[in-house]
């Protein structure tokens, strides 16, 4: 019985395309070529705009490097409006119901405000980048 619900749980994964990888802490977007950091810390570490850019910048998983923020478009991918406990993929094991901010900053405000996913609702919003929000890095497989 624990192995057929073990493959349930593995088939409906691969599915949607996402693959957690528990040694690394992140999961693996196999459609649009993405891994996506999925450790304590992106429910620990709140960063403003410029400075979670940088962190991204920086990050180092395993041998992986070049993360990045993410757009709005790749953080629409991990949305799960099903999921009503936090509004995010299942493969995802951390995930704050809050703001992580995007990579996009608004030159009609002068770069005040940049985009961020609201993973109360789902949806997208925008802030000013001095104020601190949590801090999820992507960055492209191919």
């Amino acid at each position: 019985m624990k192995l057929l619900l073990f493959l349930f749980v593995l088939t409906s994964l691969y599915a949607n395309g996402f693959e957690r990888n528990n040694s690394l802490n992140v999961v693996i977007d196999r459609i649009n070529k993405l891994m996506w950091q999925d450790n304590v810390s992106v429910i620990k570490i709140k960063k403003t705009h410029q400075d979670a850019q940088q962190y991204c910048e920086n990050l180092k998983i395993g041998s992986y490097l070049n993360w990045r923020l993410p757009t709005i478009e790749e953080y629409k991918t991990i949305v799960n409006k099903k999921n009503h406990k936090n509004f995010i993929i299942k493969a995802f094991r951390y995930n704050a119901p809050d703001g992580y901010w995007a990579s996009k900053a608004h030159w009609r405000t002068l770069w005040y405000y940049a985009d961020y996913m609201h993973f109360i609702s789902g949806t997208a919003y925008y802030d000013s980048r001095y104020k601190e929000k949590y801090v999820r890095c992507v960055k492209d497989i191919r």
